[in-house]
This record gives C-alpha cells, sequence and structure tokens, in this order.
C-alpha cells in the first residue's frame, strides 16, 4: 500500500461511483478516506492508534477503521387497476471505508514497515467485509421491494415498502453484529500491531 506523504491530516479518496450491472435498480458508490498516523517505533504507531481511537472527530466509534453506509431507497406509487404498484424503483447505498495511514518521519525499520502493512491490509479487508455485508443488505433490499408487486391500495404499498426498509436495516445490523463478533472485531483477521 504506497504512503502519500502529501496528506498530513486526513485524505479522501474517492472510488467512481459503481453500478451493479446485475441489479440496474441499485446505485453503488464507494469512498476510501484516511488519515494520517505519525511514528517511528511500533510504541509511537500504536499510541498515534490509540489516540485516534479516543478522539470522537476521527472515528466517532472508538475504532481506528470503520465503515459507514447509508441505505435509501426511491421510488413512486402508481395507482392502476386494481391497485397500487412501486414506479421508478431505485435502491442506493453510499458506503465510505475509514483507515489509517502510516506517514514516517525519516527511515524506519523494514520489520516495523512489513508489520504496518500487513496489519492495515488486514484491516482493509475487514472494513471491505462490512461493505459486503451492507452491499448485500441493499440487494435484499432492491428484491424485497420488487417482490411486493401490486397491493390493494397506495397507502398500503407504503406500508409495505417501509417495512421491507426496515427488515432490511436489521438484517445489516444483524450480520454486521455477528461479523465483528466472529472475526473480533479484524483482530482474528491480523488487524494487530
Amino acid at each position: 500500500m504506497p504512503l502519500i506523504p502529501a496528506c498530513m491530516e486526513a485524505c479522501l479518496f474517492v472510488v467512481a461511483a459503481v453500478a451493479t450491472p446485475s441489479d440496474p435498480g441499485l446505485r453503488y458508490t464507494e469512498q476510501r478516506e484516511t488519515y494520517a498516523v505519525q511514528g517511528i517505533n511500533r510504541r509511537e504507531l500504536r499510541t498515534a492508534l490509540r489516540r485516534a481511537q479516543a478522539e470522537a472527530g476521527t472515528m466517532g466509534d472508538g475504532s481506528v477503521a470503520r465503515t459507514s453506509q447509508d441505505l435509501s431507497m426511491r421510488y413512486e406509487l402508481e395507482p392502476v387497476e386494481g391497485g397500487c404498484r412501486l414506479k421508478d424503483l431505485a435502491v442506493s447505498l453510499d458506503v465510505t471505508i475509514h483507515l489509517p495511514e502510516w506517514v514516517p518521519e525519516g527511515a524506519v525499520r523494514k520489520d516495523l514497515m512489513d508489520d504496518w502493512n500487513r496489519m492495515r491490509d488486514a484491516l482493509e479487508r475487514h472494513e471491505e467485509g462490512h461493505r459486503d455485508i451492507a452491499l448485500e443488505s441493499a440487494r435484499y433490499l432492491l428484491a424485497g421491494l420488487r417482490d411486493l408487486g401490486l397491493q390493494a391500495d397506495c397507502q398500503s404499498l407504503r406500508r409495505e415498502a417501509q417495512k421491507v426498509f426496515f427488515r432490511a436495516q436489521l438484517r445489516y445490523s444483524v450480520r454486521d453484529g455477528a461479523y465483528e463478533h466472529r472475526t473480533q472485531h479484524g483482530i482474528a483477521q491480523g488487524a494487530v500491531l
């Protein structure tokens, strides 16, 4: 993973919006944000990571890395003969992965650089797991909304669409929590310095 010395405070890397080809009703975007961590030895790096955990402005939830997701749906209610159906259905998922980036000041030991890169790669893989769970939940939402079909009236359809949205959010929360437990917040995947 290349280091970018020009990013001393915080950097934002935007991955182009990715439309999932198999799901034309799904709009997906992903961003990567990094924040600088400085130190010349393992103790200083660990201290800098703990400081980042404590700063509410950096992560907000006590993590050195995190993945935030924003799931939304948009549709029109179309009254038709026999009831109401969804029209112009779209589900959007915006994901931001926040990661630390070491900005070494001067020469560092090769073993420390190797350990950092190993930890950073594992941390990134862990956060990508959160992203994958969010993407699966977005696909679940889209499929559930499509399955609603024709409802008796538009008010009933709106209520059913909200229930599907709630189930998708709940599904995400449960699966994401289980993933954190199973991976020990990335530690079992090697996200340890």
